[in-house]
């Protein structure tokens, strides 16, 4: 069974752009190259629950911009499916939406998801074609020389994932559960929550008075909602500090998150926040399921 299902993945952009709007020559001389560090399923799995996504483990942040949809190709003999793909800059869902969330990320970097529209069939074969386009969030490109990607003869390079859905064929496919309630904005101030005024995670943003809470004011949900979802400002990396339904293009979530070496992504103006540490990672992924599921007041 799926843990809780999954709001809609945003589809991204379907023509794989050129270059990050802030790529960093210093950078890319300095980072390694992306590789692909885990797939779930895993490359040959068997019984695979039809109601999974194809989740691909990169070895570091990936631009949300960077995957189109036509770079990912789900197939079964000569039947194209048709799938949703996401881009998630941390992992905010177990591996392949199934489960509950764990403790900790399962993926070191970022996860390249991909969502089939419809369950898999039972006991049906199926092949996952994707092509090398994710980029690095500081404009590191794919290690194409190591497995899984393989030199195609007219020159191109691809990798392949196979699964076979679990289930006999004929065997009817199982329907998606109902989803529960979106996550809402007083969900995160409620008790235990990233913003609950007890647990003082943002205590410097609630200060009555202070730079802080005059450049993000979260000392109540309803300033939190204005300060938030309601400000279309473009921040340092482009992106407002919420796009409703996708996580991985929202500000406060790329503030959130750190590189290898614990500092801030590349373009992201100032420190990474929380300041005294990352912030715990179920809070952080509350915070972007609260996003995916639309930024809800």
């Amino acid at each position: 069974m799926l843990g809780r299902p999954l709001a809609p993945l945003a589809i991204l952009a379907v023509a794989q752009i050129s270059a990050c709007a802030w790529v960093d020559e210093d950078a890319i001389a300095d980072a390694e190259p992306l590789t692909i560090r885990a797939t779930y399923p895993a490359d040959g799995a068997d019984a695979v629950d039809p109601l999974t996504q194809i989740d691909l483990c990169f070895s570091a942040a990936l631009d949300p911009r960077s995957f189109g949809t036509f770079d990912a190709i789900l197939s079964s003999g000569l039947n194209v499916f048709d799938t949703e793909v996401a881009i998630q800059l941390f992992p905010w869902q177990p591996p392949g939406g199934l489960g509950p969330l764990p403790d900790a990320p399962w993926c070191e970097g970022s996860v390249l998801s991909i969502r089939p529209r419809s369950a898999l069939r039972p006991g049906t074969r199926y092949r996952v074609r994707v092509r090398p386009s994710p980029i690095g969030w500081a404009g590191e490109r794919v290690d194409t020389d190591v497995e899984p990607w393989i030199e195609l003869e007219d020159g191109t390079v691809e990798a392949y994932l196979e699964l076979r859905a679990a289930g006999a064929p004929g065997d009817e496919a199982p329907a998606r559960p109902e989803p529960p309630p979106p996550i809402t904005l007083g969900d995160l101030y409620a008790e235990d929550g990233p913003f609950d005024p007890a647990r003082g995670l943002c205590t410097c943003h609630r200060q009555p008075y202070g730079l802080a809470r005059d450049r993000l004011d979260l000392s109540s949900p309803e300033a939190a909602f204005r300060a938030l979802v309601l400000d279309p400002t473009p921040s340092s990396t482009g992106f407002p500090k919420i796009t409703p339904h996708q996580p991985s293009e929202s500000f406060l979530i790329q503030k959130l998150v750190r590189d290898a070496d614990g500092e801030p992504l590349h373009a992201v103006r100032g420190s990474a926040m929380p300041l005294n540490g990352p912030m715990p990672y179920r809070d952080m992924a509350l915070l972007a399921r609260w996003i995916e599921d639309g930024a809800l007041p």
